[in-house]
C-alpha cells in the first residue's frame, strides 16, 4: 500500500502542470483554513452560520463552535481531491486530472468568498 502511494505521488510530481495545480490547491486550502481559524472567536451568543434566500428567516444561527467545521472543510477538500486526482492519474487520464484540479481550485475560491461573507456577519472585524 505504501509503495503504491509513493509510486503514484512520484508520477504526479513528474508532471509539472498537474503537480503545480495540486500544490496551489493544497496551499490555498491551508491558507484559507488558517485565515478562517483566526477569524473565529468564542462567544456566548449564537452566530449566523448559514444563509438562504428561501423562507422567512434568511440567516440560521448556531453556537460559535459550529463555525470550526468551516476550517475543516478546506482541509478535507485538499486531502480528498488530491487523493481522487492521484487515482485518476493512475488511470492515465491527465487532461481529466488537470480539469478536476482546476475545478477544485475554483471550488475552494468560491467557498472562501461565500464563507468570508458568512464570517463577516458572524464575527465582524
Amino acid at each position: 500500500m505504501r509503495e503504491t502511494i509513493t509510486t503514484s505521488m512520484r508520477h504526479i510530481f513528474q508532471d509539472r502542470a498537474v503537480a503545480a495545480v495540486f500544490v496551489v490547491l493544497s496551499l490555498l486550502c491551508v491558507v484559507c483554513a488558517i485565515y478562517f481559524g483566526i477569524r473565529i472567536e468564542a462567544s456566548d451568543i449564537q452566530v449566523p452560520t448559514h444563509y438562504t434566500s428561501y423562507g422567512g428567516v434568511n440567516f440560521y444561527t448556531n453556537q460559535w463552535w459550529y463555525a470550526v467545521a468551516f476550517v475543516l472543510v478546506f482541509l478535507v477538500i485538499a486531502v480528498l481531491h488530491t487523493a481522487i486526482a492521484v487515482k485518476l492519474y493512475a488511470l492515465k487520464t491527465r487532461q481529466i486530472v488537470l480539469g478536476f484540479g482546476l475545478f477544485s481550485v475554483g471550488l475552494v475560491v468560491f467557498a472562501a468568498i461565500t464563507l468570508n461573507n458568512i464570517v463577516n456577519v458572524a464575527f465582524p472585524l
